[in-house]
C-alpha cells in the first residue's frame, strides 16, 4: 500500500454511458465504441445495483489490518482479501499491502499540523479506506490519422480491476451502516414476554413512526434512532412476534432505509475524488505523534492502536444459515 495513489483521469469530452440504458440492436445496425461501452455500463450497473440493494456492503473476506515496527518506524499492513463498496463494486486486494507511517506523515505535514492542538505532542486518528478503481492495460496498435504522435499510435485494449488504499484524515460517510446498527439496537429494547400488559400492533407502528426524527438534512442516525423512547416500553407476546417484526421490517425498507441508502450513480456522475462515498472503512489507526525538530513523526514509545469497531463486516449466506440453524441457544 503506497502512501498516495494517482487517480486516472477520464478522456476529455467523453460522455459517461447511462447505466439505465442498454443497446436495442436491430439487424443492419452498425455498432461502435459508444454502443459497446453503453452495454457494458448497463450490465455492470445492474450487478452493482443488486449488490448495493440486496446484499449491502463491507469486508467479505480477509483485509486484516495490523501494525508492526520496522527500521523505518511503525508500519500498517493490510492483508489480501475482498470487500464490497457502498456502490456495489467488488474490490479485490491480491496481495498484502503496507504503508510506513513516518513516510506518510512526511508527505502530509501541512495537513497534519492543521489538525493538532498541542505544539509538542499529540495523537492523530487516521482512517484506513479501501476503494475501487480501474486501470487501462494491454496497449494495441490502432488506426488513425497520419502525422500522429507516438502516444496516439496505441490504445489500451483491456481494463483491469484495481484498488486504492489510503489514509484519510476524516472518516468516510457510512450513514446506512450506522443506521442499520442503530435500528437493531433500537429494536432490541423491545421486551418479549409471556406476561402483559402487551402493546397492540397499531400502537407499536404508531410509536415506531413517531420516534423518527427527520429534521436534519441529511438525517443523522445518531439522532434519528433515539434510544430509550418510545420502544423501551414495548412489550410483545411471543405468539405476536412475527406480525410485529413484519411491520418493523416493512417500515425499515419502505420509510427508513431510503433516507440513508445510496442511490445508484446517474449518467455522467463522477466518482473520482478523495471523499467519494463509494469507499470502505477498514480501520481507524490512532497514531501517537511527537515533534522532532520541525517535523511530526510517530512516537516510538507509544503503541499504534487499530480500532475496527466501525468497520462494516458482510457475512456470507452460508454463515448466516448455519448461525440460524445451530447458533447459540438460550438455556
Amino acid at each position: 500500500m503506497s502512501t498516495s495513489f494517482a487517480q486516472l483521469a477520464a478522456a476529455p469530452g467523453t460522455a459517461s454511458p447511462d447505466p439505465f440504458k442498454h443497446v436495442n440492436y436491430t439487424l443492419g445496425m452498425l455498432l461502435g465504441v459508444d454502443d459497446f461501452n453503453q452495454e457494458f455500463a448497463y450490465l455492470s450497473g445492474r450487478v452493482q445495483w443488486i449488490a448495493r440493494d440486496a446484499i449491502g456492503y463491507g469486508t467479505m473476506c480477509g483485509l486484516r489490518v495490523s501494525a508492526d515496527s520496522t527500521s523505518q518506524g511503525p508500519r500498517v499492513t493490510v492483508a489480501a482479501g475482498t470487500g464490497l463498496t457502498p456502490y456495489g463494486r467488488i474490490v479485490y486486494v491480491q496481495s498484502a499491502q503496507c504503508a510506513n507511517l513516518n513516510a506518510w506523515l512526511t508527505a502530509n505535514q501541512d495537513r497534519v499540523q492543521n489538525l493538532l492542538s498541542s505544539p509538542l505532542s499529540s495523537a492523530l486518528p487516521l482512517y484506513l479506506v479501501l476503494s475501487y478503481r480501474d486501470c487501462p492495460t494491454d496497449p494495441v496498435p490502432i488506426a488513425g490519422e497520419p502525422c500522429r504522435s507516438a502516444d496516439d499510435l496505441t490504445a489500451p485494449s483491456r481494463v483491469v480491476d484495481d484498488f486504492q488504499l489510503d489514509f484519510w484524515l476524516t472518516p468516510p460517510a457510512q450513514t446506512e451502516e450506522d443506521a442499520v446498527r442503530d435500528f437493531v439496537a433500537w429494536m432490541n429494547q423491545i421486551v418479549i414476554s409471556d406476561t402483559g400488559p402487551f402493546t397492540s400492533l397499531d400502537d407499536f407502528i404508531g410509536d415506531l413512526r413517531a420516534a423518527l426524527n427527520t429534521q436534519a438534512s441529511p438525517p443523522d442516525p445518531g439522532s434519528f434512532f433515539q434510544l430509550g423512547s418510545p420502544l423501551a416500553g414495548i412489550r410483545i407476546s411471543p405468539s405476536d412476534l412475527p406480525a410485529f417484526m413484519d411491520a418493523a421490517f416493512r417500515i425499515w425498507a419502505t420509510e427508513i432505509r431510503p433516507l440513508f441508502h445510496l442511490a445508484p450513480p446517474s449518467a455522467g456522475c463522477s466518482c473520482n475524488g478523495n471523499m467519494t462515498p463509494d469507499a470502505l472503512l477498514l480501520a481507524e489507526v490512532d497514531v501517537p505523534l511527537v515533534l522532532v525538530g520541525q517535523e511530526w513523526q510517530v512516537d516510538d514509545l507509544q503503541p499504534v492502536n487499530i480500532n475496527e469497531s466501525r468497520r462494516p463486516i458482510l457475512l456470507h449466506t452460508r454463515m448466516l444459515q448455519e448461525w440460524l440453524l445451530a447458533g447459540p441457544q438460550t438455556r
